[in-house]
């Protein structure tokens, strides 16, 4: 990529609560300047589109690049997304934004090439790229958050499936008897794993005594992920139960993944991966027992390497490699 030097793209990546845009080193990867803003998707389309693209040129002038400079704009969105014809179709985590013609509306404010991918698509992209996945082959990320997602690289070539829909994996079964799920499914992997799932088991069944309520305030509705995270981390036992049957369900869909994929490395993100130090032990063994067809000495089992700036490193990623023309990449 030689002729990009001195070249940038932009990177955004919108999630439910913010939008995060950043400034990114076409040559190499790095991150020149970043900024986050509330998404405020319930206040409607309009008003959306205009921040979006006010954001994009404040970050490109806290950036002090010309805006001359830049290839193009990539966009990587909680989805559904409609990658073909530019648009976000979300009204669970974006409300107000249901049909959202993103593309079109800033290809026409900054006469700039501009795509949009699924968020976990544009993560493993940058993972890929820079991150943990660098020189890997084939590479599964994980996002562990309020639901599970994934994005795959199979090849050295983002795996996007029919419609480029690819990557619910939190919606593979692993109790057939669990909880149900608002796919209309019963025991998905992120209604027993997601951070959701995780505050809820704790809150139905936190012992009255237990340090984790006594951090809540004896409110059981206050209780989080990041708080049993915490208790567990504090020394107690029912919050390190919860953790551990976190993990035992992580290891166990993780396996699932390994064992039909076999990745050379399958990389872990998201905020419950926060606690990777605690979770760790039990993914790991728990994946040794069960990805059986998979010598697991033979695939990484990694926490994420860019952390907050996967998204938009990975959406600069598919945007230059949409103007460079390598379509084996997308």
């Amino acid at each position: 990529m030689g002729d990009f030097i001195n070249k940038y793209a932009v990177g955004l990546d919108i999630g439910g609560t913010n939008m995060v845009a950043g400034v990114i080193e076409a040559d190499s990867g790095r991150v020149v300047s970043r900024m986050s803003v509330p998404t405020d998707s319930q206040k409607g389309q309009e008003e959306g589109l205009g921040r979006i693209g006010d954001l994009i040129d404040d970050v490109v002038k806290s950036a002090n690049v010309p805006i001359s400079s830049v290839v193009g704009i990539g966009i990587g969105s909680t989805g559904p997304v409609d990658s073909v014809t530019g648009h976000i179709y979300n009204p669970h985590t974006l409300p107000g934004w249901d049909g959202l013609p993103i593309v079109s509306y800033l290809t026409e404010r900054f006469h700039l090439p501009a795509n949009l991918l699924i968020d976990t698509h544009v993560a493993v992209l940058g993972e890929h790229w820079v991150g943990a996945g660098q020189g890997a082959t084939n590479v599964i990320y994980i996002t562990v958050g309020t639901g599970i997602g994934a994005g795959i690289i199979l090849n050295n070539r983002l795996y996007r499936g029919t419609r480029l829909y690819s990557g619910e994996v939190g919606h593979h079964t692993i109790d057939i008897n669990g909880p149900d799920c608002y796919c209309g499914g019963k025991g998905c992997w992120e209604m027993l794993a997601a951070a959701p799932a995780i505050s809820r088991y704790a809150s139905e069944n936190a012992p009255n005594d237990s340090r984790l309520l006594e951090m809540a305030s004896g409110d059981r509705g206050n209780i989080s992920a990041l708080m049993v995270s915490q208790a567990a981390s504090a020394g107690d036992e029912f919050a390190q139960s919860v953790m551990e049957r976190t993990a035992f369900y992580m290891g166990t869909g993780i396996a699932n993944l390994m064992n039909i994929l076999a990745p050379d490395i399958i990389i872990l993100g998201g905020g419950v991966m926060q606690s990777w130090p605690q979770l760790a032990p039990i993914i790991l063994e728990t994946v040794r027992k069960r990805a059986v067809m998979v010598p697991f000495d033979t695939v990484k089992i990694v926490p994420a390497a860019l952390s907050l700036n996967a998204g938009i490193t990975g959406a600069a990623r598919a945007i230059i490699a949409q103007v460079t023309g390598l379509s084996t990449l997308l």
